[in-house]
Order: structure tokens, then C-alpha cells, then sequence
């Protein structure tokens, strides 16, 4: 009879982070030939390991380690331990986590496809991976030459965070930032405060201020009003290469104890950054034209026929303020279409070429390697983990 290995999975579900690691677990363990004995219990964030992990003889865990004392537990339970959580600046036990630069990079990324040339974050002091955010933030914008707004929480503003008093302070802050402006909150979490702030004091999401959250979790994003666009994770695939990790020390395997970094999925954009953030009338109507169209195989000269300006003159201003040329954005807009149908469904590659608005397969493949590196069946292959996770 092969071999039943007992693995305790210590992560929460509070969250759809903590729901997708589960689910990625589940993902690995279908995929692949072993028998594992799960043993899961109901886990808040940061709350002490279970009781009955002391006389437990297992095999393996899988667990958030996000204090000291869970790693010097877990140490010497001297069972193999892959760690998933993000809250330590480092951790003794082989770790898979989300990459936060990419993820900072990807919600600034958006917030300019918009327009937009003012920024700011606005973190949780708390966690460690909210300041490396933070971090990336401010590399960004320095690499830019552009002001640096980061909202200063106080030591003890961080204890009555979501307060009435810690509002109405956001929300001053909120009104001195030179507007259109876009706000990168830390998770969704904190981003729904920040809209919270702006209906304080009056600001108009998203035409005076856009704001984007971290993990689409998408109850509490539909629940923001507007309802809040959101960088989603990739936490599957960090559930399932843990899963990976976890087999290959349960075999007997050692390697060092280093962080496998996952990049996050794409910007699942709603209402709260839905606007043209450009004084130009022109291009902002451009600008709507192709978001509208661009998967329809348009090229410039169908958006000067929508917005009637000289070629000359619109290629300038909208380099000007978009930092690209007209047709480099509607190509964008196309691959951004080709990763969404690559990751959520089963179609051919010829078949997504034809929705993005690409004249065949090869021109989506040119284009797509231009834009990633990868061929659209290697992004496919690399941002999804198995075939249950378009079912779950």
C-alpha cells in the first residue's frame, strides 16, 4: 500500500488569500500521484497555533508563520515546514510568497494607463508586507522624479485604525493631494477605509480620485461604493507550489530556505478607477474610444474617425500625457484581454486571438512575447497551477 502522508494545513480563511492558498493545495494534491491525510483547523490571522499540534505526529505542514513565537514552535516540532505567509521580512523554513514589488508596479502600472500623474499609498503599519509595498512605491516614484505622498500612520492611529478620528485625518489628507489623483492602497481592506475618507469630505471617485486596492476579494469589493478595482494575487499557485515544496521535504529532499516569490494574476478593474484622468478633451475621449473598441481589430485611424483631430498633433499630446504612443495603448488593451482569456477559460489560442483583436494566432504570439517574454501557452501554463481551478 503506498504511503498516507499526514500534512496540517495552519492557514486562515478569513480572507480570499487564505480561501485560494487552500484551494491550491487542493489543486496540487489532485494533480499528483501522493495520498495526503489533511489536517485543518478554522485559523484566525496571527492567533497561536492549535493545541493539538504539540502530540500530533505528522508529516508535513504548510503554515502562515507570521510571528516569532509560531517559527520557534514550529521549529521544534521538527517536522518539515513550508511557510506561506508574507508578514516576516524573512523566514527560517522554505517559503512561497506573493511578490509584492509586481504587485505595487502592476497597481501603479494601471492607475497611469488612466491618465493619472498624481499619486499616493496609503499602508497598514502593521504588516510587513504593507511597507514593502510601500517601499516599491517609493523606489517608483523616484525612479519617475515624481512627489512621494504616503499617508503617516501613527503608532497609535494604527490601534484605532478605521476609527471616526483616523477617517476624518485620511480624509484631510485625502483633500490636500493635488487632484485627479490615484490612491494604492495597501489591501482591499484599507482601500474601502480610503473611500470611506472620500465620502467624508466630499471627493469624487474615481474623476478626483482613483483608488486601488490588493487581493479582489470580491465580496468586500462589491461592497465599496463604487465598487473597488483590485489587484489579484496569484494565491493558488502559491497553495500549490507549497504543496510542491512540502513533497519534495516529506521525501527526504533538502534545499535551502529561501523565498520562491509568486507574481500577482492582473488588475481586476470595477468603478473606482473607471475614468480618463487627462485634462486633454481629445484624448480622453480617445481614450474611452479604445478601452470601448479595441478588441474590435481598430487602428488609430479608426479612433482619429471617432475623435476627429490631425494624426500629427494627437500622437504628441497623447505620448504627452500617456507616456506611449495611440497604437501602443490599444495593443495593450488587446494583451490585457488575450491574459484574461489565457488564465480564465479553455480557449485556443487562435480562437483568443481573434477576441483580443488580433489578426491571427502568430500576431498575438509576436506581440504578446514583445509585451511578456513568454508565448501566450507559457503565460497560460505559468499563471494557472491545474484544471480544477477553473471549477472551484
Amino acid at each position: 500500500m503506498s504511503q498516507v502522508f499526514k500534512v496540517a494545513l495552519l492557514i486562515e480563511t478569513s480572507n480570499r488569500y487564505g480561501r485560494d492558498l487552500l484551494y491550491g493545495v487542493r489543486d496540487w494534491v489532485q494533480k499528483s500521484s501522493e495520498k495526503w491525510s489533511i489536517r485543518f483547523t478554522e485559523q484566525a490571522r496571527r492567533a497561536p497555533l492549535p493545541g493539538w499540534l504539540a502530540d500530533w505526529e505528522g508529516d508535513g505542514i504548510i503554515a502562515r508563520v507570521d510571528s516569532g513565537q509560531a517559527a520557534s514552535a514550529l521549529r521544534r516540532s521538527k517536522i518539515p515546514v513550508v511557510d506561506v505567509s508574507a508578514e516576516r521580512p524573512s523566514s527560517e523554513f522554505p517559503r512561497v510568497s506573493i511578490d509584492n514589488a509586481v504587485v505595487t508596479r502592476m497597481a501603479v502600472e494601471h492607475l497611469k494607463g488612466r491618465g493619472l500623474r498624481n499619486f499616493a499609498f496609503i499602508g497598514d503599519r502593521r504588516f510587513v508586507w504593507s511597507r514593502q509595498r510601500e517601499e516599491e512605491f517609493r523606489r517608483l516614484m523616484i525612479e519617475g522624479a515624481q512627489p512621494c505622498r504616503i499617508y503617516k500612520e501613527s503608532a497609535a492611529s494604527s490601534d484605532r485604525q478605521g476609527s471616526d478620528s483616523e477617517l476624518r485625518g485620511m480624509a484631510r489628507w485625502l483633500k490636500n493631494l493635488p487632484r485627479p489623483a490615484g490612491v494604492f492602497a495597501c489591501y482591499d481592506n484599507r482601500a474601502l477605509q480610503v473611500l470611506e475618507a472620500c465620502q467624508l469630505c466630499g471627493l469624487d471617485v474615481p474623476n478626483e480620485i482613483a483608488v486601488i486596492g490588493v487581493d479582489d476579494d470580491e465580496v468586500l469589493c462589491h461592497l465599496c461604493n463604487p465598487p473597488l478595482t483590485s489587484v489579484l494575487p496569484n494565491a493558488r499557485l502559491t497553495g500549490f507550489e507549497a504543496a510542491a515544496q512540502l513533497s519534495r521535504l516529506m521525501h527526504g529532499e533538502r534545499f535551502a530556505s529561501l523565498t520562491h516569490y509568486i507574481e500577482p494574476i492582473r488588475v481586476v478593474e470595477r468603478q473606482s478607477t473607471d475614468a480618463s484622468a487627462v485634462a486633454d478633451p481629445k484624448i480622453a475621449a480617445a481614450l474611452r474610444y479604445i478601452d470601448e473598441h479595441a478588441c474590435e481589430g481598430i487602428d488609430v485611424s479608426d479612433v482619429l474617425r471617432a475623435v476627429p483631430v490631425s494624426r500629427t498633433l494627437f500622437d504628441r499630446r497623447f505620448k504627452t500625457l500617456l507616456g506611449h504612443s495611440p497604437h501602443h495603448h490599444i495593443v495593450s488593451k488587446r494583451i490585457e484581454r488575450a491574459k484574461n482569456l489565457l488564465i480564465d477559460s479553455d480557449l485556443s489560442i487562435a480562437v483568443i486571438a481573434e477576441l483580443a483583436g488580433f489578426l491571427n494566432a502568430s500576431y498575438l504570439s509576436t506581440a504578446f512575447r514583445r509585451e511578456t517574454t513568454l508565448t501566450p501557452y507559457s503565460y497560460r501554463e505559468k499563471m494557472r497551477t491545474s484544471r480544477p481551478s477553473l471549477s472551484a
